[in-house]
């Protein structure tokens, strides 16, 4: 049986065995490549999903909506007068709740009460820095959201889409019965807790009303599977 200790000399010999020598530089260069690989791919991934997040978040909603069969408005803008008052990552239209939701990356970790107007960012270089808190502003824009289409604001569902590595004190405790800061990997099982609730389902007809609706005033097309994009 070959053993690469006793026979490395010889096989390393260029001269009588030159083939095994190409071999074992080879070798050398595709194990260096794998460590190259391996130790940088976590930055390069974590990068990557930095960069495109929006993206990777717009897969996941749209899937939910795809799986449920929900109507799917997204980059709404709402403006008054040309002004642009909010805008709108994902508007989402389950069977029983609209949701509102606002698309976030934290690289580092955050902290902060629900009923607090300022949050604290902590980034990974240990500084640390204010912020206005998410929750409160995305139910500002829920609210923005349930005064233009006259659909009553219990309807409505606040949603703060945030990174899975985000870390965040209590999350438990800061989520409302109607507003949400949720991670990537948890938005299906919030929608789909929140749409198990013991309530009557929207009307239908209403329903798409309000979706035709907001897409005529906002500059929409109906695309496919019920999602609306800008033109």
């Amino acid at each position: 049986m070959f053993n690469i200790l006793s026979d490395l000399p010889s096989f390393l010999d260029r001269e009588n065995n030159p083939r095994g020598f190409i071999v074992f530089i080879i070798l050398v260069i595709l194990i260096g490549i794998l460590l190259v690989f391996l130790l940088t791919f976590p930055f390069v991934r974590k990068r990557y999903i930095y960069k495109n997040y929006k993206k990777i978040y717009y897969k996941k909603v749209r899937k939910i909506a795809d799986l449920n069969d929900y109507y799917l408005i997204n980059n709404l803008v709402i403006k008054n007068n040309d002004q642009i008052v909010c805008s709108i990552d994902h508007v989402l239209f389950g069977d029983k709740y609209i949701y509102v939701i606002k698309d976030r990356f934290y690289r580092g970790a955050i902290s902060g009460n629900k009923a607090d107007s300022a949050w604290f960012f902590y980034s990974n270089d240990g500084k640390k820095f204010e912020m206005e808190n998410p929750m409160q502003l995305n139910e500002k824009r829920l609210e923005k959201l349930s005064l233009i289409t006259q659909i009553d604001p219990s309807f409505f569902v606040s949603i703060v889409l945030i990174n899975d590595n985000c870390a965040i004190k209590n999350p438990k405790d800061l989520n409302k019965e109607n507003s949400f800061i949720v991670s990537k990997k948890n938005l299906k099982k919030i929608i789909k807790a929140v749409e198990k609730r013991n309530v009557k389902s929207m009307d239908q007809k209403q329903l798409e009303y309000a979706v035709q609706d907001i897409s005529r005033l906002y500059g929409r097309n109906p695309g496919a599977n019920g999602e609306t994009t800008f033109e």
